[in-house]
């Protein structure tokens, strides 16, 4: 089952926290293999452009073939860090809502199309549930690295 309104009230509430968040704080590293603040949003802004392509595509049928990605390698080329905190949370933001508008309107019949990966077939409708729980297990990320930040 899709829930928009739980989806949007996960966006919502996210996007409030993130507002509410001082700059100054977002660009700390506690370690090499911790991201920062802005690294946890920028990986979330990657994960959203690499879904967005999913979800559009795999309404047209079955996808066979799309690049896989690696996150960590992503946030690394990309230096988030030095990105500036408030352009990253707004394309979070904005591009979370394209996504809540795209699923919003997909036909149902098309929840059935399946994402053929290393030999899983992965339906469109699981496809946008998980990327909701990664969002969440992402929120719980984010609110840990606050708290060490914070200490």
């Amino acid at each position: 089952m899709i829930d928009t309104k739980k989806f949007k009230g996960i966006i919502d509430s996210f996007y409030q926290h993130l507002l509410k968040t001082h700059d100054e704080i977002t660009s700390i590293k506690l370690a090499d293999d911790k991201w920062s603040l802005r690294e946890i949003i920028g990986h979330l802004i990657d994960s959203a452009s690499n879904n967005h392509q999913r979800f559009v595509r795999l309404q047209f049928g079955d996808l066979l073939d799309f690049p896989a990605y690696d996150g960590e390698e992503w946030v690394r080329i990309q230096k988030y860090t030095n990105a500036q905190w408030d352009v990253l949370v707004e394309i979070w933001y904005r591009y979370n809502c394209l996504i809540l508008h795209i699923i919003e309107n997909i036909y149902e019949t098309a929840y059935k199309n399946v994402w053929i990966k290393n030999e899983d077939a992965i339906p469109l409708e699981r496809l946008v549930n998980e990327y909701y729980r990664h969002i969440e297990l992402h929120i719980e990320h984010f609110n840990g690295r606050y708290a060490e930040i914070s200490k």
